[in-house]
């Protein structure tokens, strides 16, 4: 999955001296409102239905399981907190609509913020 390690090796390129509390506060904020959360939710919800109807193996979820871990590590390490999960949960949802072909014009916003070395978060 060449994508998966394009976004992992962006997410670890990401200069972390931005993140002090405020922007953190801020950033996590974002994530948790509307328009985000509500889009992050909806594009979820759609792949946990392909994955009940297509052919999602132990195996993926195996591979998945290990780049949420490594998202969650880079961001654990360099910034820590609550922002490690949301990002494991990103990486997740991307690897996961790469295993399903599933394709959505706000995941490929949250894809591109990624490979332009940012956390999404608000109005993508």
């Amino acid at each position: 999955m060449d994508l998966m390690n394009e976004l992992l090796k962006s997410l670890n390129s990401i200069d972390c001296n931005i993140f002090d509390e405020d922007y953190l506060n801020e950033l996590l904020d974002s994530r948790d409102s509307d328009p985000f959360d509500t889009e992050w939710c909806r594009v979820n919800e759609e792949i946990e239905t392909l994955k009940n109807t297509q052919s999602y193996t132990d195996k993926n979820e195996e591979e998945q399981g290990k780049i949420r871990e490594k998202a969650f590590m880079i961001i654990e390490e360099n910034i820590g907190g609550e922002l490690s999960e949301y990002v494991s949960d990103d990486f997740g949802l991307i690897y996961d609509s790469l295993v399903l072909n599933y394709e959505d014009e706000w995941l490929n916003k949250l894809i591109t913020a990624y490979r332009n070395k940012k956390i999404p978060a608000g109005e993508l």
